[in-house]
């Protein structure tokens, strides 16, 4: 039997955490998984908290101070996490996303796929009308320059290897949990995922995107200008840490592109 740790961050998006965790609950084999949920409500004015517990009793509740963001509330989750008792896997799952009935067991797929007790499986989103992709997962393209340009990766017939990955719908086992370590999370709200692929890659812990699509989440509204941009500090603060960390003596480079690239 699987054990496995979900790790959830919500803030003052009610509606869409109790249906993301509805779902999980309707997932094929959901008690066989001997799954355990931990979600950081971040402080949510909207009654999150209160709504959760009525509805799922059996959901480890965390309160955070408000200033976590999808980052800081993952790692605290998964500290929880590993502070109750050993977990073979750990699953981060956006609060915005609906899973399709089978995406537990497709995740667990991959493990047979990567010969390998240490893995990482990735599955896609699409929109609701379920025919645009939306987060998923990449090929890097190696560019001396631009390194951090990616190739997305649709989903096909069968699995495929990817080194870069959307935190949307990320399986993560034990194995390879030890060698890379936890969320960054002074990366807070923004690249903290592309940091884990990042070093998952450098570990060679092997990345599977899984067939077909597994969930569903929106695309949320994009910054619309520059002077939009550097008002949002959480950008700006989270992409220079991100570059100075992984972008060679071009960091400064990468940093600036990086910021444009967000218009």
């Amino acid at each position: 039997m699987n054990n496995l740790a979900v790790l959830i961050t919500s803030h003052n998006r009610k509606n869409k955490t109790i249906e993301c965790l509805s779902n999980l609950y309707k997932q094929a084999d959901f008690i066989n998984f001997k799954t355990e949920i931990f979600l950081v409500d971040d402080n949510s004015t909207d009654g999150t908290a209160d709504a959760i517990k009525k509805k799922f009793t059996d959901v480890n509740l965390i309160k955070g101070d408000g200033n976590l963001f999808w980052g800081g509330g993952t790692h605290l989750a998964w500290e929880e996490a590993i502070k109750r008792k050993k977990f073979e896997y750990f699953l981060w799952l956006n609060d915005d996303t609906l899973l399709f009935p089978n995406a537990l067991q497709m995740l667990f797929k991959c493990k047979e796929f990567a010969k390998s007790d240490e893995f990482i499986a990735v599955g896609s989103t699409c929109d609701s009308y379920k025919n645009n992709w939306t987060y998923g997962g990449f090929k890097n393209l190696n560019k001396k320059i631009a390194i951090f340009e990616n190739k997305k990766i649709y989903p096909s017939d069968g699995f495929q290897f990817i080194d870069r990955f959307n935190g949307n719908i990320v399986l993560i086992s034990n194995k390879a949990f030890i060698k890379i370590g936890k969320f960054d999370k002074s990366l807070n709200h923004y690249f903290g995922d592309i940091d884990y692929s990042i070093r998952a890659s450098i570990k060679k812990i092997p990345i599977i995107l899984t067939p077909s699509y597994l969930g569903i989440c929106n695309v949320g509204k994009k910054k619309r200008s520059l002077k939009d941009l550097f008002y949002n500090k959480k950008i700006v603060k989270s992409g220079f840490i991100f570059c100075k960390k992984h972008g060679n003596e071009f960091w400064l480079f990468q940093f600036i592109r990086l910021l444009f690239r967000f218009r």
